[in-house]
Formats: structure tokens, C-alpha cells, sequence
């Protein structure tokens, strides 16, 4: 069975290859619903710093899901990815930039795949892995 970590890292990398390979204009389409936002420098900047962010964290999760050897050291970490993602599943149902301006697949695949990685990581907590 895929480890709440593998899973919440390959949940993560899409988004975050995306944010840094596209265009600010191509990827509004994909993600907003047309009520897009004035290009600056600054929104630009935190598309790809946000893409950087996401593959730090993609590669911290693989390396920590490699070198954890201890059951308490496991709990923490899960306990920390479900958390992370139920978090980022609330942001996408109930914050009102999500609510207003990104697409509704889009929020509702990104609740979906974090509602999935939490309830991954609360089973492995639950089950003590």
C-alpha cells in the first residue's frame, strides 16, 4: 500500500511542476474560472515560488518516508500530512479566493485528492503505522 508521505508528495508535484513550467496566462485558463487576475510581477513570483515550495516539500516527505525507522517518528509525520491536507482540503472548500475564482473541477479534484491523502495518513495513525 502507497505511505501517506508517497502520496501526499505525488499530490503535490503536479501542482507544483505546473505553477513552474507554465506561462502565468495558460495556466489561469487551467485553474481560474476567467475572473483572472491582473498579471504582476509579484503574482508571477509566487506561482513559481510556490512550484519550488512544492517540490521541497514533495522531496523532504521521500526522504523522510526513507530514513523514519521509528514507530513515534512515523506518527509524527503522518500526523503532520494529515493535518497539512486536511488543511489544504479546507482551503479549497471554504476560502473565498478558491470560491470565487478557481474553477470548480479544479477545487473539487484538489479537495478530493488532499481529502484522500488525510484520510490516508488518519488510517495509518489510527491503524499505528
Amino acid at each position: 500500500m502507497i505511505t501517506p508521505a508517497t502520496a501526499a508528495a505525488f499530490s503535490y508535484v503536479g501542482n507544483s511542476v505546473t505553477c513552474l513550467v507554465l506561462p502565468r496566462k495558460p495556466l489561469g485558463d487551467i485553474y481560474l474560472n476567467g475572473t483572472q487576475l491582473k498579471e504582476n510581477d509579484e503574482a508571477q513570483a509566487g506561482w513559481k515560488f510556490m512550484g519550488i515550495t512544492g517540490l521541497v516539500a514533495s522531496g523532504s516527505l521521500m526522504l523522510a518516508d526513507k530514513a523514519i525507522t521509528s514507530k513515534d517518528d512515523r506518527q509524527k509525520l503522518n500526523a503532520l500530512i494529515a493535518g497539512t491536507s486536511a488543511a489544504t482540503c479546507g482551503m479549497f472548500v471554504a476560502n473565498g479566493f478558491c470560491k470565487d475564482m478557481v474553477k470548480p473541477e479544479m477545487r473539487i479534484a484538489n479537495g478530493i485528492m488532499n481529502a484522500g491523502v488525510a484520510g490516508l495518513a488518519i488510517k495509518a495513525l489510527i491503524d499505528n503505522k
